[in-house]
């Protein structure tokens, strides 16, 4: 995980989402895809894809991870909600409804 982060957080992109959809797999075969650490990984994969100005991938990973949080009913103050409702925010319409 943390190659994934200094991957991420030196512009390395493509190495950062190879690690991070493998992380993906591995949570989905071990969690299976409606735990919530799987959405985690699924809107890291988000923020990568929006830190690349990949609005339309970014918007598919964060709806996969709104919809398995919304269906665990997490607190709205919760790391991951907040983590979700943030990049939702920053690729939606200002009226676009998140994790409330």
């Amino acid at each position: 995980r943390q190659m994934c982060i200094r991957d991420r957080n030196k512009g390395e992109y493509v190495k950062a989402l190879e690690y991070y959809h493998k992380c993906e797999r591995i949570r989905a075969r071990v969690l299976g895809d409606s735990h919530p650490d799987y959405a985690k990984t699924l809107n890291i994969i988000g923020w990568i894809y929006y830190d690349q100005n990949l609005l339309d991938q970014a918007r598919q990973f964060n709806a996969r991870a709104l919809k398995i949080l919304q269906v665990a009913q997490l607190s709205s103050t919760h790391p991951y909600v907040t983590s979700v409702n943030s990049l939702a925010q920053r690729i939606s319409q200002p009226s676009t409804c998140a994790i409330q």
